[in-house]
């Protein structure tokens, strides 16, 4: 009995294991889903619920055998949007939700300039109704999750725009041609062209080009400081000879930068000669207050130009010769990717001669002399650059520099014999080198490390003789040393995140070197010394917002390791775009400046300034904030813009000396605030523009008797410029107008009393341009303050005191009517 029922227990197990073990099998090729489901309902006897109709846009091929139900629909619905359910043994068969699974886009480019091969940096773009600005390699990238194809609108000052379409895809080269291009069988008609200024792309941002600088009146060897000095918030009046004074800022809170080099300040006599070659500056970036958080550490403004890089193409030769300088330059092209360049200038020695002209009245002073003074100046530049596919550049950038200024004047009186010799030296050196690389992604990091040295020696010799006495007497025998070093290392990387985020990050480390010896009647009187080093951290971002806005807000962070103190700076820039002509934007931000200028004032209201290391102990750090706020009107012929600012500065320092007492110290602060108008107009091949700044510069020191504000030595109420270029065939027209209603003269470092004598100043130029088979150039005649007029120039004239009575005005170096014939050769 129990052999049968172990029999019946293994049948019963055998059967069941045959049951469980069941397998599914399945071979079809392309056969709708819904046909499949029915035969397999069939087949093996399942209940199943689904939609015929959806169902049968599927065909399936499959072959296979599954151990379960489960195995068997996983395998079915693995390419198809399906998925299954088991509710009380029904298989439900239902579509998945579409899941859209957004993909990025991206557009990578590089703005170029034709027939050179150089790079256009701070280009303007208008990709898909988004605005962009490429970087100092002419690199920019764009990111899209709605289409594959982008509308490119490109631009930079000097060159016909760009439309056209791309498609995403690997880094694409884009070349853009200047309006004054030298081959004359390349001719391009109605085409919209940027003739030199942009606006409005940012507050307190002006964008300028090198191509329209060479037609403006004196453009021989200072045709980049000519076209700074013509727009609005620039200080034009004063002829200023060692620094820019940028919407009412002290001087030494500017600053220029070439290629990274700072200049700080030759003597740049009669606005003939700048500190910058012509040949080598390509584009010019103005920013007078409310720059972002990359930017240096500054109250003031700053002028950032970027040099050329050199063709790659050919080589060439460059050879400008006027009256008073000679200008060379040559670029060779290195192989595969690289160029070199070299240029040179030099004025021709014993240009200018000593004079002394008669004895004129002059305002409040009694007596005025006019001196012509004795001027050398050469410089020197040097540049290795090397261009990657990709976008990539590095270059390797060197300057030098010298320039000696210098006047005797003596003059005979009833009773005196008076004498003064001034002799001032400058030689400054620089050197940058630059590495920026572009990422596939669209992301870039960009590697600098700049250093920058001046030293300058100042002397002044003068003597009094008494005719009855027939003794001379030397009353001032002063002589002053000033070295100044610096050393900036950078690295910054841009990373796009989305669409919508542009950030920005970077680290820097300046160290500061300032000695300065000064000596009386030779002896030595003091020497200072100091130095300094900081890191400093900055983050932005660059917020694309709905309908052409953006918002980029940003800090900047300054560590002092030795003292321990760190200033951190907010900053805000917002930018609005109403459709492609109108743009409103405003700026908001803390600033800091550790390597400052402070002045020294004497009794007769001389002032002289002298760089310092600011260390909030013995010298104050200089800090501001920044307010501005503009709006600009781009038609394709016509801009317009207004742009209001306001500047608080304080921890300015002011050295007095006065006969008989010990010098004093003061800490005071300034204010400036005004409007800056700018209106422009290009026809056919001719421009027009003009532009007005109604300003005021206040300041206050402890010293003051009336313990209030007043003017400061920089404040003018109102200065108009009007500036017109037409172009005939080969011959180019300019003329160039400013007026300003002066500065205050004050009679002493205590007086309130002030003479203001007004400044008017015109200048007129024709250029002749040359077209042979084998060269090409310019010839031409410029001729500068052609009515003549007697100006003051800010900061360079010097009161005497010739008697008890009597002052002696001396007017070193104001620009007289001066006639400039050049001749222009490109090889």
């Amino acid at each position: 009995m129990n052999w049968r029922i172990s029999i019946l227990f293994f049948i019963l197990v055998a059967s069941v294991s045959n049951v469980s073990a069941q397998s599914y099998e399945l071979e079809c090729s392309r056969m709708p889903l819904n046909e499949l489901l029915v035969q397999l309902r069939r087949q093996y006897d399942l209940q199943l619920s689904f939609d015929d109709g959806l169902l049968s846009t599927y065909s399936i091929s499959i072959k296979g055998s599954y151990p379960s139900p489960e195995a068997l629909f996983e395998a079915l619905f693995k390419e198809v949007p399906l998925a299954y359910e088991r509710v009380n043994g029904v298989f439900v068969i239902y579509p998945l939700e579409p899941q859209l699974r957004s993909r990025e886009f991206l557009l990578l480019g590089q703005l170029l300039e034709y027939g050179s091969g150089e790079p256009l940096p701070f280009s303007h773009l208008l990709i898909n109704d988004s605005p962009s600005v490429s970087d100092l390699k002419g690199s920019f990238s764009f990111a899209s999750t709605s289409d594959s194809i982008f509308r490119v609108q490109a631009s930079h000052l000097g060159c016909y725009f760009l439309d056209t379409i791309l498609y995403a895809g690997p880094a694409q080269k884009l070349y853009l041609k200047p309006f004054s291009y030298d081959i004359p069988e390349v001719v391009v008609r109605d085409t919209r062209v940027e003739r030199s200024v942009q606006m409005g792309e940012s507050a307190g941002l002006i964008k300028l080009n090198s191509y329209i600088a060479q037609y403006l009146p004196g453009n021989g060897d200072n045709s980049v400081f000519n076209l700074l000095r013509l727009q609005p918030g620039i200080l034009a009046a004063g002829e200023q000879p060692n620094d820019l004074i940028i919407q009412g800022s002290p001087e030494g809170t500017s600053r220029v930068l070439f290629d990274g080099i700072t200049i700080w300040g030759l003597k740049n006599f009669s606005d003939n000669i700048s500190a910058v070659n012509p040949y080598l500056a390509k584009s010019m970036q103005i920013f007078k207050s409310g720059y972002d958080a990359s930017r240096l550490d500054l109250v003031g403004g700053m002028v950032d130009i970027t040099g050329r890089v050199g063709s790659t193409q050919k080589a060439g030769y460059n050879l400008f010769v006027n009256n008073q300088t000679v200008n060379g330059m040559m670029e060779v092209p290195v192989r595969p990717k690289g160029a070199f360049i070299l240029a040179f200038r030099q004025t021709y020695y014993d240009l200018l001669n000593k004079e002394d002209f008669p004895l004129l009245s002059s305002g409040n002073f009694d007596y005025q002399i006019d001196v012509t003074p004795d001027y050398v100046f050469h410089d020197v530049n040097a540049k290795y650059s090397v261009q990657g596919d990709n976008g990539d550049l590095f270059f390797v950038s060197v300057f030098g520099a010298e320039d000696r200024f210098s006047y005797e004047v003596r003059q005979d009186r009833t009773n005196n014999i008076f004498a003064q010799t001034n002799r001032e030296a400058n030689i400054q050196t620089g050197a940058s080198i630059f590495y920026g690389k572009d990422w596939k992604g669209g992301n870039r990091t960009q590697f600098s490390a700049t250093y920058s040295s001046l030293e300058s020696e100042y002397n002044i010799l003068r003597t009094l003789e008494n005719k009855r006495l027939n003794m001379v007497f030397t009353t001032v025998n002063n002589a002053s040393v000033t070295d100044l070093n610096e050393l900036n290392l950078r690295v910054s990387h841009s990373s796009r995140v989305g669409t919508s985020h542009d950030l920005e990050v970077g680290l820097e480390s300046v160290f500061d070197e300032v000695i300065l010896r000064e000596d009386t009647f030779e002896v030595e009187s003091s020497t200072f010394k100091a130095n300094g080093n900081r890191l400093v951290l900055f983050m932005q971002d660059n917020i694309s917002l709905w309908r052409g806005g953006h918002l980029k807000p940003g800090v900047r962070m300054n560590h002092q390791p030795v003292s321990g103190i760190t200033h951190l700076d907010p900053r805000l820039e917002w930018r609005q775009s109403m459709g492609e002509a109108l743009k409103f934007n405003a700026a908001w931000g803390k600033y800091h400046q550790f390597l400052v200028k402070s002045s020294l004032v004497d009794d007769n209201g001389n002032y002289r300034y002298t760089w310092s290391l600011a260390n909030d102990e013995t010298i104050p750090i200089l800090s501001a904030t920044h307010w501005v706020a503009g709006a600009t009107l781009g038609l394709p012929n016509f801009t317009f813009s207004v742009e209001g600012y306001h500047k608080r500065t304080s921890g300015m320092t002011r050295y007095v000396r006065s006969q008989g007492t010990r010098e004093a110290v003061f800490i005071g602060k300034g204010r400036s605030y005004g409007i800056d108008f700018f209106v422009k107009k290009d026809f056919y091949r001719h421009s027009v523009w003009a532009s007005y700044t109604l300003g005021r510069a206040e300041e206050l020191f402890p010293y003051f008797p009336e313990k209030d504000y007043r003017r400061a030595p920089q404040d003018q109420r109102h200065e108009f410029k009007l500036t017109g270029l037409v172009n005939v065939g080969n011959f180019h027209f300019s003329g160039a107008w400013v007026y300003g209603s002066g500065f205050p003269l004050y009679t002493s470092y205590l007086s309130r009393s002030y003479s203001e004598p007004d400044y008017r100043r015109l200048d007129l130029s024709l250029v002749y341009r040359l077209g042979f088979k084998k060269f090409n150039g310019e010839a031409g005649l410029s001729v500068m303050n052609v009515l003549d007029a007697d100006n003051v120039k800010y900061s360079s004239f010097e009161r005497i005191p010739l008697d008890q009575l009597n002052t002696v005005y001396v007017n070193t170096d104001s620009m007289p009517f001066t006639p400039l014939v050049f001749l222009k050769v490109n090889f």
